[in-house]
């Protein structure tokens, strides 16, 4: 046997932890004489011409990939084409899009040999022994598979879950051939809620690692200097004890680069955590709130029942500490749930201030409960993966497509964080409702047919502020705030839209000035750095108005007065920004 563990990812950057496991469970269980088995990892992005030459010229008997809603259209071309040529070879889907409607695949997929069920460490082993053992007469011995049989497709018995985690090894042999890619990690399966939309709902209780195997896994990661580390339990923070004993481990040993992100429920947190996460780095953790709807009939009909203020005030604490970068979830198209109560709940949790707001749609997946009730709730979902939501009796297919544009928008201006005090302002200056801004930019935006071809950043800046002359505002205030942001975000280049005068001879200033010892000790805690090598790092810009003082009144007022910031941007985690006095500036002279 030559056997091939495969997946195509949806990025390059990502890796697949489903093979990696199963490839460290299969090396530390197999027999001595069972053959050794190869990983490889593609994308969705890559040239699926050069992934088929690539399968081909392996030789494998045996292809396993791991099938999920993002990819298994991208795998059936592939291996409806590779089967054309490799007759021979024998090829095995497992994961979670093809787990719950195998004999399905089976039927409709003329490539496919097999299909691992769920959980894939112990079957893929006994797999590999039978089909050694018995040829073809293996699959029907093997249990936690569908499989091909003489009398069509059948479904084996299920396989019992591991219940001792413990017992699956660290999923990366070599950390050193996943330089800058993230990298996936689970202390726990299964999700101890029923969400009516979730596979996990399916799952049978929680099963952990013990906390001592984490700690040694987390080390692992740690001693390696990786830079990000995603847990991918369904909720972190279910048993407090874990969840709380792994962060402090985290905080403990903090290497100062490695950042690790958890899904989390809010509500679940107390005063034990928010003191732990008073103190740590800021970008060691980052977390993620699955909020989904704040209308109360649409949380009961999805079996997520959230006290929506404790959740709110719980998120707002997570940010105040000015430490942990927050993502919150919504999912439109679930039942009850019309347009405007959508927009509704969207206000809610944008009002939370969360660095990402990441507004999804309904998908409609085999073995979830919400698929039994599409009749009930009149949903017309999309035949090919992912199997989104077109519309219900609540909300319209135009409504729907609205609310694309509006993630659209969301994506470029709030979660790029490229625009944060221009937004605040226009929001708190104009608009009574967030979702009445994103409304209203969304029509600008389709009026000037912009949806139409994708846009640049700097674009984004000019879009935005052409469409603020629509509107009766400061027009200089707004174009000082754009440049503010510009800047603050780190952005390079001179351009047009923030040409101002300058202050004569600003660019020999700002260097005579960043040479001066007292500045460097009292404005950058540092002394006796090379001046021309601390603008790589700092920035200083002019302003009609001063920004800084707009901010901190809470973007209440400002006068016209020529400003001058100086951006610092040597903490990665945290952009600084001072105002340097113009009699300062002068003096440098």
């Amino acid at each position: 046997m030559k056997i091939l563990l495969m997946s195509l990812n949806s990025k390059f950057i990502h890796a697949n932890l489903a093979i990696h496991s199963i490839k460290q469970y299969y090396d530390h269980y197999k027999n001595s004489d069972m053959p050794e088995v190869t990983v490889k990892e593609y994308t969705i992005n890559n040239d699926m011409d050069h992934i088929l030459r690539d399968l081909v010229k392996g030789g494998y008997t045996h292809i396993f990939a791991s099938a999920y809603i993002w990819n298994i259209d991208q795998l059936s071309i592939l291996f409806s084409n590779y089967v054309k040529v490799k007759q021979e070879t024998q090829v095995i889907f497992g994961g979670p899009e093809v787990t719950y409607d195998a004999i399905g695949h089976l039927k409709n997929k003329a490539f496919l040999k097999a299909v691992i069920l769920g959980e894939g460490e112990a079957t893929f082993v006994s797999l590999v022994e039978n089909i050694m053992a018995y040829g073809d007469e293996g699959y029907s011995k093997t249990e936690g598979i569908a499989h091909h049989s003489p009398f069509g497709p059948m479904m084996n018995r299920p396989r019992d879950l591991i219940m001792s985690l413990d017992r699956i090894p660290f999923p990366y042999a070599d950390l050193t051939q996943f330089d800058n890619r993230i990298l996936y990690y689970e202390s726990s399966r299964g999700c101890p809620y029923n969400c009516s939309y979730c596979l996990s709902s399916t799952a049978q209780g929680v099963r952990m690692l013990s906390l001592e195997r984490v700690y040694e896994d987390m080390t692992t990661f740690l001693d390696a200097n990786v830079q990000q580390v995603k847990f991918v339990d369904r909720t972190f923070n279910a048993i407090k004890h874990h969840a709380l004993g792994i962060m402090r481990y985290l905080a403990a040993h903090d290497n100062g680069v490695t950042n690790f992100h958890f899904e989390i429920t809010g509500t679940l947190l107390d005063e034990d955590y928010f003191e732990l996460l008073s103190t740590v780095r800021p970008g060691l953790f980052q977390f993620e709130v699955g909020i989904q709807t704040t209308y109360e009939p649409t949380m009961k009909a999805i079996n997520r029942p959230i006290p929506f203020e404790k959740l709110k005030h719980n998120c707002q604490r997570i940010l105040s500490t000015g430490n942990i970068h927050l993502h919150v979830d919504l999912i439109a198209g679930l039942p009850y749930e019309s347009f405007e109560l959508f927009l509704k709940s969207f206000d809610d949790v944008y009002s939370i201030g969360a660095e990402q707001v990441q507004l999804g749609f309904l998908k409609i997946l085999k073995g979830t409960s919400i698929a039994e009730q599409k009749a009930e709730h009149g949903y017309v979902v999309r035949e090919e993966a992912p199997y989104e939501v077109l519309e219900n009796q609540y909300i319209s297919f135009s409504e729907l497509s609205k609310l694309k544009e509006i993630e659209a928008l969301v994506e470029y201006y709030h979660n790029s964080g490229k625009f944060k005090h221009t937004l605040e302002y226009l929001l708190k200056n104009h608009f009574s409702t967030p979702s009445a801004f994103y409304l209203d930019l969304s029509r600008f935006y389709e009026a000037q047919g912009l949806f139409d071809s994708p846009v640049g950043t700097y674009r984004l800046y000019e879009i935005l502020f052409e469409y603020s002359e629509t509107l009766k505002v400061n027009i200089e205030l707004i174009r000082d705030l754009l440049k503010y942001d510009y800047y603050y975000a780190n952005l390079k280049g001179d351009r047009e839209l923030f040409h101002y005068e300058e202050i004569p001879g600003f660019n020999h200033k700002r260097l005579l000035l960043l040479k001066e010892d007292s500045f460097q000790q009292n404005s950058l805690g540092i002394s006796r750095e090379d001046a021309k090598n601390l603008l790589k790092s700092v920035t200083f810009i002019t302003l009609k108005y001063d920004i800084i003082a707009l901010i901190e009144s809470g973007y209440g007022s400002t006068q016209e007065q020529l400003t001058i910031v100086m951006i610092d941007y040597r903490n990665k985690a945290r952009t600084n920004t001072i105002k340097i006095s113009t009699e300062l500036f002068t003096q440098s002279v």
